[in-house]
């Protein structure tokens, strides 16, 4: 399962650390980053909803939140992880809207993240050893 990020260009030392985070705690699929939201956008237009990948989506501020929301509409039945910028009953509101499997606040060191992510990587796994093919798809 591959993993598609959202780090936006002006969120160099908050994304650098989530960067670091999954990079050292997170085992196998690849990952891609997007650091636009118009280049996400694109990104997003070309793919299924059946396509396995997690979207790991950092908001580091409440501007760049409000800037995803108008891709929600890609969004439907997509794997979702939000990173937001606070707690506050304004953003979990809005986080909402997204339906993530999990989110959470800006953090150093992301060991939650990386442990949920983990998990649904290796449940992706075990769903499609049950299907009767390996973690590709592939038929053993």
């Amino acid at each position: 399962m591959n993993l598609v990020l959202f780090i936006h260009q002006d969120s160099s030392k908050k994304g650098k650390a989530l960067k670091t985070a999954i990079k050292n705690n997170v085992g196998g699929g690849e990952s891609l980053t997007f650091q636009t939201v118009n280049k996400l956008e694109s990104r997003l237009k070309k793919t299924s909803s059946t396509e396995k990948e997690i979207l790991i989506l950092l908001a580091e501020s409440k501007t760049r939140l409000d800037e995803l929301t108008s891709l929600i509409y890609l969004l439907e039945n997509k794997r979702i992880i939000l990173i937001l910028p606070d707690e506050s009953k304004e953003t979990i509101s809005k986080a909402s809207q997204f339906f993530p499997r999990f989110f959470t606040p800006i953090s150093c060191k992301y060991d939650d993240l990386c442990s949920v992510i983990n998990k649904m990587m290796g449940q992706e796994i075990i769903n499609n050893n049950i299907k009767g093919g390996d973690d590709n798809g592939r038929t053993c």
